[in-house]
């Protein structure tokens, strides 16, 4: 009966560390998507920021005489 009980306890602990194992990588995975969703909204943010900053310092030239046209 020993050793039958001490299969048991090894696989039990193997389960248990698969299970561990499995959580904790989904987790991490949750994580590494989480943060990379954080970067890109970041990034679309920066640039639409900095669109609108361009914009509005550097207003388009007012084209009036013929020569400006070329």
């Amino acid at each position: 009966m020993r050793k039958n009980e001490i299969k048991e306890a090894l696989a039990f602990i193997l389960l248990f560390i698969l299970v561990v194992l499995f959580f904790y990588g989904f987790l991490l995975l949750a994580v590494v998507l989480i943060a990379a969703g954080l970067l890109i909204f970041l990034g679309f943010y920066i640039y639409i920021r900095l669109k609108l900053w361009w914009a509005k310092r550097h207003p388009p030239k007012e084209l009036e005489r013929p020569e400006d046209y070329f």
